[in-house]
């Protein structure tokens, strides 16, 4: 396709950018599974994008044949804005909710199924949707250590990395039973996944 106009650009924004906006939003809430194949990208860039104006079809009926609109540029624009940018924000939101809180697991037991989670891994669900929390981790080589994973701490949803950083580092005694102590001066600590064995997580 010749972009030499201002109508073939507009045509591919109004195609592929909702479906682009939509699945970053998702992508920084949800770890995914692996894309695939460009085609496969594009794809779902594309469903993305119908399913969106399906929602905003009311509204876009609105901005196509109502006169109204029509008269005011402006408003005109704004409401196009609207429906390309905003409203898959808010369904990348909505999206990222509903599979951090398996929103639809109701569902799901009502018409007596089992679905698959869409989050690939165990490390990526549960440090996509605990709480702040104690961290009790034990190392390939027996080496326990002891953290709160909070707002300032992270871990990798890479998957082919994966490794976490903890904000706070703890004494704590053999299996982590007893009073936990503070480490004086410590900013964190940095652990590699590959040498991770196990973590223990506490309220």
């Amino acid at each position: 396709m010749k972009i030499d106009n201002l109508t073939t650009v507009f045509l591919i924004i109004s195609v592929l950018i909702p479906g682009f906006i939509y699945g970053g939003v998702v992508s920084n809430l949800v770890p995914t599974r692996a894309g695939g194949e460009k085609e496969v990208l594009i794809l779902r860039y594309l469903t993305a994008t119908a399913f969106n104006y399906a929602i905003c079809s009311p509204l876009i009926y609105l901005l196509v044949f109502n006169q109204i609109f029509k008269d005011d540029a402006v408003v005109h624009g704004i409401l196009w804005f609207l429906v390309i940018f905003v409203i898959p924000v808010i369904l990348g939101f909505l999206r990222g909710w509903i599979v951090q809180h398996d929103g639809l697991r109701w569902f799901h037991k009502l018409i007596r199924l089992r679905s698959i989670n869409p989050i690939p891994t165990g490390w990526d669900w549960i440090f996509s949707t605990t709480d702040p929390c104690y961290l009790l981790i034990t190392l390939t080589d027996g080496t326990e250590i002891a953290g709160y994973f909070g707002p300032s701490s992270m871990a990798s949803s890479d998957p082919e990395h994966k490794d976490i950083f903890i904000e706070k580092v703890y004494k704590a005694p053999r299996r982590g039973h007893g009073v936990w102590q503070p480490v004086d001066g410590s900013l964190g600590m940095y652990v590699e996944g590959t040498q991770i064995a196990y973590i223990e997580f506490r309220g």
